[in-house]
């Protein structure tokens, strides 16, 4: 999956300042020299992590008129400064500008504008503002024209209410580059650059909230788990992501001798479709064995590359429902966890899951029939795989609940907007700085309104992350046993 990064062309900042209409005045401060900016770009509605540029250039006035180099120009009135911008191609969509409002006051320049990007297929806004001064000549004489980058602070590299500080290192002779990513960053590769000392140990401080991170060291471009941290996890790709654990785990997450156990089944069916046998995982909640009842049942399907265990090993779900159950705060259901790598639940692996795998276990076990009691949710790959089998079987999934799904219904040849229906309940979650996801959950929101399909979209502060999962799973349980009771 291609993380969308939204970047800000810098150079349309210098667009910002440049002039505005001077009707009926016939003189103007003079604002001509050589400019010195920063301008701060706010992109996170794009899934930017926003970005800070320092500006050099210089401003011609003639009258009430500015201009820099390229033709930008505008009027000036008084100490105020309009402008407008016509649109123009950026990363691979059109950006547009509103009109803003710049101030110069003894030779300090104050400023900010608006700007949307869209393609075809997604739309987003943000605001870049600008501060800066007029360099005095024997400045203009010294400074380097031009455009630099510069570094944003993160908020994890200063202290927080709640958040304790932690170290992390590793010892990487002869490395150019070391970088910390993980649930931190969203796993984004180039957010916190870590320093080396003399010995070759490069290390950086974040103050991080209470709870568990997985992260991972990037060494020239190589991502390695922490060999100091015996804790770790899969991480979809044959390797493992390190686990820190901040403070005390939710108690929902952790296994508790006082109350009543599930048993987790894992077994192998043999599939046709496939042409080979598939592992899944079963939860059976307490007492299911000397009960007579059938129960509810809930599908969850797990991430790209992924297999049966992540619900297990990062989501935790045995402890959370033995610990939901016992303080009744839902009612016992069967949770059933395929296995279905990266075909995003399509092709052989829908065949199986759909033909196979759903009649065996509804034969197997005691699984109440029918939609009222049959729900599906999944993270990423597994909320589009929600979203999509919710749609095309009807008839068996009455709630779909995807948690940040990657949506590109692209991916499903037999899909089609124009023939659209959705009978099933519809809950989006997603989090506000997922960078893989939030954008395709946008777009999506944005079909569904137009389709006049009915649904709610939830989001809360969090990535594509299991801290973010973890922490909206007691929700999405209560409303999947909520369904149930209906």
């Amino acid at each position: 999956m291609d993380k969308m990064r939204f970047i800000v062309i810098p150079l349309f900042v210098l667009w910002l300042m440049g002039g505005c209409v001077s009707i009926g005045q016939p003189s103007c401060n003079n604002y001509a020299g050589t400019w010195e900016l920063v301008a701060n770009v706010d992109d996170s509605n794009c899934s930017g992590v926003g970005q800070r540029f320092k500006q050099v250039f210089v401003v011609n006035q003639n009258q009430c008129q500015l201009t820099i180099d390229g033709g930008i120009q505008g009027d000036i009135k008084g100490q105020g400064i309009t402008w407008s911008l016509p649109s123009g191609q950026a990363n691979g969509g059109t950006i547009t500008y509103s009109s803003a409002l710049a101030e110069i006051d003894n030779q300090v320049i104050n400023g900010a504008y608006h700007w949307q990007w869209s393609d075809a297929n997604y739309r987003c806004s943000g605001t870049t503002s600008v501060a800066g001064r007029i360099l005095s000549d024997q400045e203009a004489a010294k400074a380097e024209l031009g455009e630099f980058a510069m570094q944003i602070k993160h908020p994890m590299l200063s202290p927080s209410e709640n958040s304790q500080a932690h170290t992390f290192s590793i010892t990487a002779k002869g490395a150019k580059q070391v970088y910390l990513a993980g649930e931190m960053s969203d796993w984004r590769p180039n957010v916190f650059a870590m320093q080396p000392d003399e010995n070759g140990l490069w290390s950086i401080t974040l103050y991080l909230a209470p709870g568990a991170w997985q992260y991972k060291f990037i060494v020239d471009g190589t991502w390695i788990a922490d060999q100091n941290n015996s804790h770790s996890v899969p991480d979809s790709h044959g390797g493992v992501n390190s686990v820190l654990l901040i403070g005390e785990e939710d108690l929902l997450l952790k296994a508790d001798s006082a109350v009543a156990h599930g048993n987790i089944i894992e077994a192998d069916l043999a599939s046709k479709h496939l042409a080979q046998t598939s592992a899944y995982a079963l939860y059976l909640p307490p007492n299911y064995h000397t009960s007579k009842q059938d129960y509810p049942l809930l599908v969850l399907l797990h991430g790209y590359g992924n297999n049966y265990k992540q619900w297990i090993i990062d989501g935790k779900i045995q402890h959370l429902m033995d610990n939901m159950i016992a303080n009744k705060s839902i009612e016992p259901f069967i949770v059933l966890m395929p296995s279905a790598g990266t075909s995003y639940y399509k092709g052989q692996h829908e065949s199986f899951i759909m033909q196979e795998l759903l009649p065996h276990v509804a034969e197997q076990y005691q699984v109440k029939a029918g939609p009222g009691y049959s729900a599906i949710s999944g993270i990423s790959m597994g909320g589009a795989g929600a979203f999509y089998l919710a749609h095309k079987y009807p008839k068996q999934f009455g709630l779909s609940l995807p948690l940040s799904g990657y949506f590109d219904m692209e991916m499903y040849p037999s899909f089609s907007w124009q023939n659209f229906t959705l009978d099933a309940e519809l809950t989006l979650f997603c989090g506000e700085d997922d960078s893989i996801s939030y954008p395709s959950n946008r777009r999506l929101v944005e079909q569904l309104n137009q389709q006049g399909v009915e649904f709610s979209y939830l989001t809360a502060e969090g990535g594509h992350t299991w801290r973010y999962w973890n922490g909206i799973s007691e929700q999405v349980l209560k409303q999947v046993s909520s369904f149930f009771a209906q």
